[in-house]
């Protein structure tokens, strides 16, 4: 028998021949002539110059540009504005604290907010007046709000439509005590500072202010919900009263206020807004940072009854804004925030 050969590999990797690439793939415009190289080095020839001349004409022609028209000058704020002598907001005197803010009114308002950018990446920027939706309709819906994060406090909006979920609770609730004032309540802890600064102004101004409720959790809310139920009806309790989780009281942000000279519940009064403590909020609340949620006149709008004593700490900067604006809180928050959210 004969023995069979070993076959041995070469020593070097075996090549493996790619087949020819196809005709029309090999050498892109092989097709073309010299002749249609020099054609096209002369076409591109002509069409620079005739770029350069049409560019030249434009020069020659045009007239020189006008300087841009100067901005007018920022002035500051009249009264000592948003800083006083002691670092309180509008507080540089003590007359500062209790005129109406026409008497002291900024000679130009100050600068627009641009809206956070919304978490599901749409726009950041509002839509402009004449697009903007209407604001909704007040009817009793449990939608969602947009903003419920809880850094986002400020531009969350609630009313009988849009509502917070049962398990919103605010982080960092710390005592009213902590600003200075007498309470059992509590209150978000970024709240404190400005809270402390006014209470001290409204003090000085003679218009002393105390706390009649602070937070409330979603079943507290669901309480008295039923209490002003059982005491104007259901239809009244509506307008007089949010539906668990409705109530700004939830963010821990709002503030039902009294007089501190009384013991009275500021519904109690025919218009707490009259009195000393009352007419200084209406005028004085958002240099440091308040809004009156529900202003007078504004029912169909707010959905709500007038509540001179109902404030939310939305920070100085957005109390300015929406001050300048003249919008109730409720349409600002809608207009500028939660549209862009839905968007």
């Amino acid at each position: 028998m004969q023995r069979a050969r070993a076959v041995r590999s070469p020593p070097y990797p075996a090549v493996r021949l790619r087949p020819p690439a196809p005709r029309w793939q090999a050498r892109p415009y092989r097709h073309r002539s010299r002749r249609h190289g020099r054609l096209d080095a002369r076409l591109v020839t002509v069409v620079a110059a005739l770029a350069v001349l049409i560019s030249l004409a434009a020069v020659a022609g045009s007239s020189p540009a006008l300087p841009p028209a100067a901005a007018p000058p920022i002035r500051a704020i009249a009264g000592g504005g948003f800083g006083g002598s002691d670092g309180l907001p509008g507080a540089a005197t003590d007359a500062a604290d209790i005129s109406p803010p026409s008497a002291q009114a900024p000679t130009a308002p100050p600068p627009t907010l641009a809206p956070l950018a919304p978490a599901d990446g749409g726009p950041a920027n509002p839509p402009t007046a004449g697009t903007v939706d209407p604001v909704p309709e007040c009817s009793h819906r449990d939608v969602r709000t947009s903003r419920r994060g809880a850094d986002e406090w400020a531009i969350t909006l609630l009313d009988p439509v849009f509502r917070l979920p049962q398990s919103y609770v605010p982080p960092n609730l710390v005592p009213i005590t902590q600003a200075g004032l007498a309470s059992s309540q509590l209150i978000r802890a970024e709240v404190i500072p400005d809270l402390r600064r006014m209470a001290r102004a409204a003090r000085r101004a003679g218009a002393s202010l105390a706390v009649r409720a602070g937070y409330r959790s979603f079943a507290d809310q669901a309480v008295t919900f039923v209490r002003w139920q059982a005491m104007w009806g259901h239809e009244r309790a509506l307008v007089v009263s949010a539906r668990a989780g409705h109530s700004e009281h939830q963010l821990g942000t709002a503030i039902d206020f009294r007089s501190a000279d009384s013991s009275r519940a500021p519904w109690d009064y025919q218009d707490w807004g009259k009195t000393d403590a009352g007419r200084w909020m209406r005028q004085n609340s958002w240099r440091y940072g308040f809004v009156m949620s529900y202003p007078p006149g504004m029912q169909a709008e707010t959905c709500y009854d007038y509540e001179p004593w109902h404030f939310r700490y939305v920070g100085v900067e957005l109390a300015a804004d929406v001050q300048m604006s003249g919008l109730s809180l409720r349409r600002y928050l809608w207009r500028n925030f939660e549209v862009a959210a839905r968007r």
